[in-house]
């Protein structure tokens, strides 16, 4: 690294780790990947700083480290580059840069193209560059040179997203840059390069390349994913948001008319709702061939389906009955008016908590299959998929970023992944009802049918390439793998109601009800 440049990164540092380190604690707490809100951020300071100028602008791929009080750690990438504050650009200025010829501050740079540009060039060419303790490298998948090739002219900085950053190129790549660094294998990647180049699954976005950090001073995992570079997928949003357009539109077609999909005010809106059925009839099917895909090889270790054990079983049952105890605590902790708000009983949750570990024993159907374990998506609900005009592809197969690796990465009954999306339709089902200004018993009677329709058509899709008896990652009766289905969606459910309860209390009865229902529902 040439001298002058070294000064530069030494100043920069310098004026990250100046006033108590305030101004990074205060910068990381306002960003919305930052995963350490309201926990108690002790300190902060860069880490390691990978030099990216272009020309004579000062930019670098900041490594940050975030401790907390108790000893835990977290490291960050940041983009930051020096220069001058405009008055339109206060949120990106983190620090004043001091002893400058003017006023210069070291600001987040996420909304500079170069920077993607150095940072896209790198995996393109499969160059190593080096930091201070560690160097990122570049690596291009075989075969896919091409789809790499020619510089990034149109760089567009996605806003949707929350624990990383997406940058699509010419319309043509799009990259995704891991903010928080975590070192081992990291699922997304893996997962995508092994369905690129390991299958022939079609309902995703080819994996191109993926860019990893390496820290020199680690002894044990010194190598982590910080970027992932896929083919761009024209769409028209994620799942999530297209269902909600077509809710929308349906309620303000059907609603207070009393009549659901059984019976249709206006052809229109019969023909609207069979449409958009069999497009999730569609999803459910991508679905399948999915779970099909991770199932079918055995020669690569990580991905090897194996026989699930009366062990696997146990501790499966043993962690949803540890969370539900927790979630139930917390329920006969609400005050007298949450509990009305959310028309919680006073006994229900010892009857929810008795009801619930009931239903935990179906998972030993999964023994008496027998059933293999599979690697899955993860984090399964509308907002990870792309509806195109063909249909669907799935996106994300990171898991929940709260969870380690290591559990991420762990073979599980992918019944978990189905059980992910029926519970998304029931919240898009009521997250329709609270966007309408004034709700009728007609409206709540049309969406409950909505919903039990969408179920339908996407466990008919499913099931019709996943077949219960073929597929060994199911049951061989489909009434068993219902039974373990609702199993994953009372968990899932659970885990809802903990989120809920913490932050949007005021939707708690959204799981509340999908609990009591999933408790009952087919009990023997």
């Amino acid at each position: 690294m040439q001298a002058g440049r070294q000064i530069w990164i030494d100043r920069v540092r310098s004026a990250l780790e100046g006033q108590g380190r305030r101004p990074v604690i205060e910068y990381l707490q306002r960003q919305r990947w930052f995963g350490g809100k309201g926990k108690p951020l002790a300190d902060a300071r860069l880490l390691d700083a990978i030099e990216l100028s272009i020309g004579d602008a000062p930019r670098l791929l900041a490594l940050l480290l975030a401790e907390y009080r108790g000893g835990a750690q977290e490291r960050y990438l940041v983009p930051l580059s020096v220069r001058p504050k405009a008055a339109s650009d206060d949120a990106a200025a983190i620090v004043e840069l001091s002893e400058s010829s003017g006023p210069q501050w070291v600001c987040d740079a996420t909304r500079e193209d170069d920077i993607w540009r150095s940072l896209y060039a790198i995996v393109a060419s499969g160059r190593e560059v080096a930091g201070q303790t560690g160097s990122i490298l570049g690596r291009t998948m075989p075969g896919r040179e091409k789809d790499m090739a020619g510089s990034a002219s149109e760089v567009k900085v996605l806003s949707a997203e929350q624990s990383n950053t997406s940058v699509v190129f010419d319309r043509r790549v799009i990259m995704k840059l891991i903010r928080k660094v975590e070192m081992g294998v990291n699922p997304d990647s893996e997962v995508l390069e092994f369905l690129t180049t390991k299958t022939t699954c079609g309902d995703i976005p080819p994996l191109l390349g993926i860019m990893t950090y390496h820290d020199s001073q680690a002894e044990e995992a010194p190598e982590g994913t910080i970027g992932v570079i896929q083919r761009f997928i024209p769409n028209k949003g994620d799942g999530w948001s297209y269902t909600l357009a077509h809710l929308d539109e349906w309620l303000e077609k059907a609603g207070g008319t009393g009549q659901g999909l059984a019976g249709h005010p206006s052809n229109a809106v019969r023909d609207m709702s069979d449409a958009f059925l069999e497009e999730i009839r569609r999803l459910g099917t991508i679905t399948g061939n999915l779970h099909l895909a991770l199932a079918s090889n055995a020669e690569a270790e990580a991905f090897r389906p194996e026989s699930i054990t009366a062990l696997d079983v146990e501790r499966w049952q043993r962690k949803m009955t540890h969370f539900l105890a927790d979630v139930c605590c917390d329920l006969r902790g609400l005050s007298a008016e949450q509990r009305a708000m959310a028309g919680l009983s006073p006994d229900e949750a010892d009857i929810l908590e008795a009801a619930c570990r009931n239903r935990f024993g179906d998972l030993g159907l999964l023994v008496k299959g027998p059933s293999v374990k599979i690697r899955h998506h993860g984090d399964y609900h509308l907002g990870q998929v792309l509806k195109t005009d063909e249909g669907f592809v799935v996106i994300d197969f990171e898991g929940e970023p709260a969870r380690p690796l290591e559990e991420r990465r762990a073979k599980v009954c992918p019944l978990k992944d189905v059980a992910g999306m029926l519970r998304s339709f029931n919240y898009a089902a009521q997250a329709a009802l609270k966007r309408r200004p004034s709700v009728t018993a007609a409206d709540g009677a049309i969406m409950t049918e909505w919903e039990g329709a969408a179920r339908t058509a996407f466990l008919d899709g499913y099931r019709s390439v996943a077949k219960p008896g073929q597929a060994e990652f199911l049951p061989p009766a489909w009434e068993d793998t219902e039974r373990v289905l609702r199993v994953y969606e009372l968990d899932k459910a659970l885990y809802e109601l903990r989120y809920e309860l913490r932050n949007r209390p005021e939707w708690l009865s959204i799981p509340l009800q999908g609990i009591r229902g999933l408790s009952r529902e087919g009990a023997s």
